[in-house]
């Protein structure tokens, strides 16, 4: 062996240096398990802390017999982590994931929702304690009440599993007959309580209950009529969507109004007479009502209900156009005969002072709302089809003429259509998507997308209107004025990808603006310039436009955490400001109806033109529809924005500004305009804060408020204005709903849990921009090592 080639030979590897023994991968698992379990226990609870007593909750809620059932939770979850492999391959089973999302529908509502209003806090537990003490009421009610609830949910999710992973078709069915009668009992033992009480109730708790002993029933039917050891979820729920067009809003039309027609729910004075459909025909029989609206409440509603389903359910299944816009002018006719009824029956009931209702639209119950609900579904589905049919055709006549190589039956060398392929892309194996398409959304399918954007606006429409007076203010002032702002900062970080840390300056710049033009400062207008709160929209929005401009031009260098910081002392600056000038805006003391200061609250928004005579204030409800139009125009000029020009010059700053700059894009221009825009929507947030609170201080315009801003925006989704808005919502909504399930002193821990959850399980946020998704997970679908099958064209 020659030196040279002594000096190249590798030295042997040096022995690995023992610090003792190896801690087992499975045993880390198991203790890491185990020890979420119990910080899980000692979450759920009532039992808070004590300042003088440190081990107060951990015995109460740790060295008690409720911990084995944490610890079985763990154990399970040990067991799911480490056989992760050959479980996931039985999730694919079809009918598994309706089983457990109607599973936990039943589950949330045992445990969370109300189920009659007269029993302690109206949860199921105080129902089942009221009925255990209970005598001579209903059996059926006794044993759902004390054990028979429980027992169903556990056999029908635990009986259902077994025959998806086993695969015993008969089995299936047996579990979706037992779901049918669980519904069944479910409606019999809540109407029992509601029977012998002889008291109203509003409570929804048994409905969710039996929607998802429905959803069990839809999962069971497919495992049990399916032909397929495994089903991918997204093309499985394509398929469904795209059968026919509309057809889900047509059921979802037809139950929600059969049931408001033939339910228990309420029409007029839920608080007392709780009158349904019939009852209130009865009621209003020996009254001046208009006699349109009485056969209304007879049979001419029910006439008007199945003409509009017939003509849904016609055009949905032929696909046919003309009875598309037909059936949705029947359902918006339907829709607005409904509201012209309840408006009748209100304002008679007002005009005799019928449970003390001072104006119309009080006093109603959900059954009337649900009704409007349903019949506007009815039209939507109509709606779509007439939407959808001339593009269903456009794409039948591509695939009979087009051609991309000139084959007869249009299709490409590669047997691939012209229009995209479908017949192709089903030829591969269903469990393996073809390398190079588009992975299926759950929205993909023809009319899909319409759909849920209608069922979105029944909902935003006619659901307010059966919510309790608290809720209604939680919809107005917290989650309709976040959704607004979130919209607007979504320009600014989702979009143009500059990260501001002081967006609620923007928002107390509208506020205040809106204070000084209707004369609420100390500092007066001139009276020429003296106006009504919504007048003052098209000054708050210049004003922000300006303080947007004034911020962007200095900060146009900055990138990345230097911008955030200019941006944060901006909102401070605003902040302190608003305290220090006493002369303009009262201080740290605000708005105040104190004459002493000459301030006093913004008056509610007004209209008068001509006979025309609109005024605010009266209820929430008001508030939500005006900020609804809002709402909307503002999405609809933001959609437009997002696809145009500008929109995409936002998204090559975002990724590159160098690039963006190179390629031409005016990138001062553009992150001026960002500035702007977003700023505008926060100055008409603004104007609805101040005339809908009246009073503020400078306090409601802090740092917290501008991080909890981006928070909407990452939760939701940056970059998508749909995920920005649910974002808002979403974390708007939960910490009021927090307040009737957790301690007080829990609920920011409960809050930081569900982030911390949604952060690793869904980075993207709640719904995600396509271009961010495509980031975390590609475009495509998942690759596989597999062989797929080829068309003969792509042989060698």
């Amino acid at each position: 062996m020659t030196a040279l080639e002594t000096r190249t030979r590798p030295a042997p590897p040096a022995a690995p240096h023992r610090r003792g023994p190896r801690i087992p991968s499975w045993l880390t698992r198991l203790l890491a398990c185990l020890g979420g379990s119990l910080v899980l226990a000692l979450m759920i609870g009532d039992q808070e802390g004590s300042q003088t007593d440190y081990g107060l909750t951990f015995r109460k809620q740790i060295l008690a017999p409720r911990v084995f059932a944490f610890l079985a939770l763990g154990v399970l979850l040990f067991l799911c982590v480490s056989y992760w492999p050959r479980i996931k391959p039985y999730l694919t089973r079809p009918g598994f994931w309706p089983l457990i999302s109607g599973g936990l529908a039943v589950l949330a509502s045992i445990t969370l929702m109300h189920w009659f209003d007269q029993a302690g806090n109206g949860k199921f537990g105080a129902v089942s304690d009221a009925v255990s003490r209970t005598s001579g009421i209903s059996p059926i009610a006794t044993a759902f009440y004390g054990w028979l609830a429980w027992t169903m949910l556990v056999v029908s999710v635990v009986v259902g599993g077994a025959a998806i992973v086993i695969g015993l078709r008969w089995l299936a069915f047996g579990v979706a007959a037992l779901a049918v009668v669980a519904a069944v009992i479910t409606y019999l033992a809540h109407q029992a309580v509601v029977d012998f009480t002889g008291q109203p109730d509003h409570s929804l708790g048994y409905l969710v209950s039996i929607l998802g002993y429905i959803v069990i029933l839809s999962g069971m039917l497919a495992a049990g009529l399916s032909h397929e050891a495994s089903a991918r979820s997204k093309h499985f729920v394509t398929r469904v969507l795209g059968f026919r067009p509309g057809l889900p809003l047509v059921i979802v039309g037809f139950v929600v109004t059969l049931l408001s027609f033939v339910g228990a729910a309420a029409w007029f004075s839920p608080s007392n007479k709780n009158t349904s459909l019939s009852e209130t025909h009865d009621l209003f029989a020996s009254t001046s009502i208009n006699p349109f609206a009485l056969n209304y409440l007879g049979w001419l509603s029910w006439v008007v209900f199945v003409g509009t389903l017939a003509l849904a359910a016609a055009a949905t299944w032929y696909r046919h156009r003309l009875l598309g816009w037909l059936a949705a002018l029947a359902g918006a006719a339907s829709t607005i005969i409904t509201l012209v009824v309840l408006y009748d029956i209100s304002k008679l009931g007002a005009r005799t002072k019928f449970d003390g209702a001072t104006g119309p639209w009080q006093n109603l119950g959900v059954g009337g709302w649900m009704a409007c609900g349903g019949l506007f579904l009815l039209g939507s589905a109509g709606f779509v089809v007439a939407t959808s049919a001339r593009a269903t055709r456009r794409v039948a006549a591509g695939t009979a003429n087009g051609s991309l190589s000139g084959s007869p039956n249009g299709s490409g060398p590669n047997g691939v259509s012209a229009t995209g392929s479908v017949a192709a892309a089903d030829a591969a194996p269903a469990t393996q998507p073809s390398p190079g398409r588009r992975a299926v959304g759950y929205l993909t399918a023809p009319g899909a997308a319409r759909s849920a954007v209608l069922i979105a606006i029944a909902a935003a429409l006619f659901y307010p209107p059966t919510a309790t007076p608290f809720w209604q203010q939680v919809v107005v002032s917290e989650i309709g004025i976040s959704m607004l702002l979130a919209a607007g900062l979504n320009v600014v970080v989702g979009w143009a990808g500059l990260l501001d840390l002081g967006f609620i300056a923007f928002y107390a710049i509208g506020s205040y603006t809106t204070a000084y033009f209707v004369g609420s400062l100390p500092v007066k207008p001139p009276s020429w310039l003296h106006m009504t709160p919504l007048l003052t929209i098209p000054f708050a929005i210049i004003a922000c436009l300006m303080a947007g401009v004034i911020l962007g031009a200095p900060t146009l260098r900055l990138r990345g955490d230097y911008l955030a910081i200019v941006t944060l002392g901006f909102g401070e600056i605003i902040h302190l400001a608003a305290v220090n000038s006493q002369s303009i805006t009262n201080g740290a003391e605000g708005l105040t109806n104190d004459t002493g200061r000459h301030t006093k609250s913004v008056p509610n928004p007004s209209i008068h033109i001509g006979p025309l005579h609109i005024h605010w204030g009266l209820n929430q409800l008001q508030y939500w529809y005006l900020l609804l139009v809002f709402l909307v125009v503002v999405l609809l000029a933001f959609r437009r924005l997002e696809h145009s020009r500008l929109g995409r010059a936002w998204a090559a700053v975002r990724e590159d500004e160098v690039a963006a700059q190179a390629t031409g894009i005016n990138t001062t221009k553009v992150k001026l305009a960002a500035f702007a825009i977003g700023a505008s929507t926060s100055g008409v947030a603004g104007v609805f804060f101040a005339s809908q609170i009246g009073t503020f201080t400078p306090d409601n315009f802090v740092l917290n408020n501008s991080i909890l801003i981006v928070a909407y925006v990452v939760f939701g989704g940056m970059g998508s204005l749909p995920g920005a808005l649910a974002g808002a919502a979403m974390l708007t909504w939960l910490p009021e709903f927090l307040k009737s399930q957790v301690p007080s002193s829990d609920r920011l821990m409960w809050i930081g849990a569900v982030v911390m959850l949604m952060m690793i399980f869904r980075p993207a946020g709640l719904i995600p921009a396509r271009r961010r998704a495509a980031e975390l997970s590609g475009l495509d679908g998942s690759s596989s090592s597999e062989t797929r099958a080829v068309p003969a064209g792509e042989g060698l």
